[in-house]
């Protein structure tokens, strides 16, 4: 027989667990307030039968066997209430005194502390708790007392005991089933989320009940996950298309010079260095993308450090400065003594540089650019601000983009990489990029977290940190 799937959730087999543990648990109380009431009830029955039998041997040892009968007399006359048991017998179980006419059958062979049912001569049955012993040739002497009290207290512990175990397993079952079905509910509204996405739909989100529990949490991440998932898709799909169109007419000029070079007798070393430059931009992309990727996959974060960021700021500027002078443009690197990140070097000049060349690319002779790193105390800024002609507010988004490039910047040579390696970049440091008017031109900030240097770590105030004409 299958077993229902509320039964079989994790969260129906945790409350099991609990319904067992606090069953023991209770059953642990139970047994301690057994031991410290009917147990300390029974020591006392045990105590004052106790006494009462030392009493009456002192009695028997001082006024012999006569002395003894009136005493037990004596004492079954002030019993009122018949709550003590009293006999005392010779060899064959007669009487000779006591509120017992003979010695009970079952006791014939005990010398020691027993319990039994007296039969009154209403014919009504009481537990007795008695001791009974031999005090001297032939004699035998019984002394108990009626146990009923404690008898019903005792049905009633484990009355209580019964009931307070069953009700708690069987509202424990219910509450485990009820919690099992909540959470099969919401489990099976994932599932089906999640098979419609493997089908191919890939709008569908997981439904959030506002409970703010885990499973809440849960679907909160898996929506993050997907929307992470569809804008890697888009991003693929983007390339594809991207790199069809944007390497399509490099390849097919470069295929028609190489077929017009294939039908020449002798072919001109100016064509043959014009098809090795087309297929070095060509493998330029290709190895952008690959670069790229590697980024986003996380392939270097085995390898972030706490580093300064100002020296490789500084070296990214000396590396430009000649280019800068070439085209007249002001270059000008204004930076605090150290900054702390955390995070690939190599990656990050990479991305300062992709900018820097950018900013150098679009900026017109006469212009300026500034470089400037900025720390805010949680985090650190890297920004280079051009007076070139900037980038439409609209479109800013778009130029993160993989082969995203503006109609103007497409007599320039580039593939429209560069801003998408810096974005890859930023977001693995845990970072990002942002594009602000300059007014004119283009500011472009990286954004990444700071993080303390120790003073042993700290790069040390250095004379080129001044601004660089």
């Amino acid at each position: 027989m299958r077993v229902p799937k509320a039964l079989r959730t994790s969260v129906f087999q945790l409350a099991l667990m609990y319904i067992a543990l606090f069953s023991v648990s209770v059953s642990a109380l139970f047994l301690f307030v057994y031991w410290a009431t009917i147990g300390y009830l029974g020591r006392q029955t045990d105590a004052v039968i106790e006494a009462e039998i030392n009493g009456l041997v002192e009695q028997a040892d001082r006024r012999g066997l006569i002395g003894l009968v009136d005493v037990i007399s004596e004492r079954v006359g002030r019993d009122s209430e018949q709550r003590s048991v009293y006999l005392l017998a010779d060899a064959i179980g007669r009487g000779l005194a006591g509120n017992m006419p003979y010695w009970p059958r079952e006791l014939e062979a005990v010398d020691d502390w027993v319990d039994f049912i007296r039969l009154d001569e209403a014919g009504v049955q009481t537990p007795v708790r008695a001791r009974a012993l031999r005090i001297g040739p032939g004699l035998r002497l019984l002394v108990g007392r009626d146990v009923r009290e404690l008898a019903e207290i005792n049905a009633m512990f484990r009355r209580a005991a019964f009931y307070g175990l069953t009700l708690t397993i069987g509202l424990g079952l219910a509450g485990g089933i009820l919690m099992g079905v909540s959470a099969q509910r919401r489990i099976a509204q994932l599932n089906r989320t999640t098979r419609q996405i493997v089908a191919g739909d890939f709008t569908q989100r997981a439904a959030i009940t506002g409970s703010q529990d885990e499973h809440d949490e849960l679907a909160a991440n898996i929506n993050i996950m997907l929307d992470r998932i569809e804008s890697l898709m888009e991003g693929i799909r983007h390339v594809g298309d991207s790199v069809a169109h944007d390497l399509r007419g490099p390849l097919t000029r470069l295929r028609n010079r190489l077929d017009s070079l294939a039908a020449a007798e002798r072919p001109r070393r100016e064509d043959l260095l014009a098809c090795l430059e087309q297929a070095e931009r060509l493998l330029g992309t290709f190895n952008a993308l690959l670069r790229i990727a590697r980024v986003e996959s996380g392939a270097y974060r085995s390898a972030f450090e706490p580093l300064d960021v100002v020296p490789i700021v500084l070296d990214v500027c000396d590396l430009y400065q000649a280019a800068a002078d070439e085209r007249q443009i002001a270059l000008e690197c204004r930076c605090p003594p150290s900054v702390g990140v955390f995070g690939d070097r190599e990656l990050l000049a990479q991305a300062l540089t992709n900018v820097l060349d950018n900013a150098i690319k679009y900026t017109p002779s006469g212009g300026r650019i500034a470089v400037a790193v900025r720390d805010d105390g949680d985090s650190v800024r890297l920004s280079v601000a051009d007076s070139g002609p900037g980038v439409p507010e609209s479109e800013r988004e778009r130029v993160l983009q993989r082969f995203a490039r503006l109609d103007a910047a497409r007599s320039q040579p580039g593939n429209g990489l560069g801003l998408a390696l810096v974005k890859a970049v930023a977001e693995q440091h845990n970072g990002r990029v942002l594009l602000e008017d300059n007014a004119p031109g283009l500011a472009v900030t990286l954004e990444l977290p700071a993080y303390p240097l120790k003073p042993s770590a700290a790069a040390p105030a250095l004379e080129a940190a001044q601004p660089l004409a």
